[in-house]
């Protein structure tokens, strides 16, 4: 019996150690683990998707379809700003006969990025199937295993597939608009050392409240991006103690947070209103330490190559009237002193 016993938790010990996340790190690895994963396929791809105009990725799942694969892909039909950039995409699907569903009704746009393969392995996503993706934007990607997880992926696709409500039971998986804020903010509040952050946009105001807070208890708050934060915003971090640097080297399209150097969250989710209230988002939390030092060491490596200080945009600069006033006078003082008028 005690042979038995110590030989199930070995085999316990063994299956639990084989799920071990990996991390892409982009644009350093390129196409190829999206590629080899779409070619990997068996019988099945589920693809969630915001912006494709990736001829060599379109391709892959082409030819996967046409050896017999169950292609399905949930695409945005009209990206903010940018209607037409799947367009071709949409014809490509279209004209080789691979399921698509364009919208995720009352949801306002699909910006999840997610690839799901066979069932036995995805992918979450920072970044889209575009062209700058892989040539000058920094972003990330988790390789994910574990069947808890990928049964929830799994589950919320068909949910949205078929327009049913989504139903997430995982902590370690965030959904817009289900629970993503309520799950960040607990995160945040929580944190006991650190906060790093990469984020393309930071706009919600109750994500930069409860990062203020964070950094006024105690926790270094470093947050990296591309966009210039409004003045206020911006000012509000700085006086709570968080730093915030802009990246001219790439452009921070990533969605990262590290906690405490223990956990990261990494998806589709931005810190705006709009992506945790209106959209289809999806992040997942990583507690593998070899994917925590790897982004640690990532982000050290941009964080050195910033340029500090250009982080808000210029905004013409507000008087009040008795500024002007005390102005006034001290000008004229001077004038009739110095310059007998």
């Amino acid at each position: 019996m005690h042979v038995r016993f110590y030989q199930l938790l070995i085999l316990f010990i063994i299956s639990f150690s084989a799920w071990a996340d990996q991390l892409i790190i982009e644009p350093d690895m390129g196409r190829k683990p999206i590629l080899d994963a779409i070619a990997s396929a068996q019988h099945s791809v589920e693809l969630v998707m915001y912006g494709m105009t990736d001829e060599q990725i379109l391709n892959a799942l082409i030819q996967q379809k046409i050896h017999g694969k169950t292609v399905k892909v949930i695409l945005e039909q009209s990206p903010y700003k940018s209607e037409s950039e799947n367009n071709k995409a949409i014809r490509m699907l279209t004209a080789n006969h691979i399921a698509w569903q364009r919208s995720i009704p009352p949801l306002r746009l699909i910006h999840q990025k997610t690839l799901l393969i066979d069932g036995r392995e995805a992918i979450v996503m920072t970044f889209n199937f575009t062209r700058s993706t892989f040539n000058k934007e920094r972003n990330f990607a988790l390789i994910i295993d574990d069947p808890r997880l990928l049964q929830n992926i799994d589950s919320i696709f068909n949910a949205d597939w078929n327009h049913k409500p989504v139903l997430n039971s995982s902590p370690d998986i965030l959904i817009s608009p289900d629970d993503s804020r309520e799950k960040l903010l607990a995160l945040i509040s929580h944190a006991g050392k650190s906060i790093r952050i990469y984020a393309q946009n930071i706009s919600d105001y109750k994500i930069i409240g409860a990062l203020a807070q964070a950094a006024r208890k105690g926790v270094t708050v470093q947050i990296q991006t591309s966009e210039k934060m409004r003045v206020r915003q911006a000012d509000y971090l700085a006086r709570a103690g968080v730093i915030v640097h802009n990246n001219n080297q790439y452009i921070i399209h990533a969605k990262v947070f590290i906690i405490d150097d223990q956990q990261a969250v990494i998806g589709s989710i931005n810190l705006t209103s709009a992506s945790l209230d209106n959209n289809r988002e999806l992040s997942v939390v990583s507690r593998d330490q070899n994917v925590i030092n790897s982004l640690n060491d990532t982000f050290v490596k941009d964080w050195n190559s910033v340029s500090v200080g250009k982080n808000t945009k210029r905004e013409k600069p507000r008087y009040n009237r008795q500024d002007i006033k005390h102005a006034v006078r001290l000008l004229k003082k001077f004038a009739r002193k110095y310059l007998e008028v």
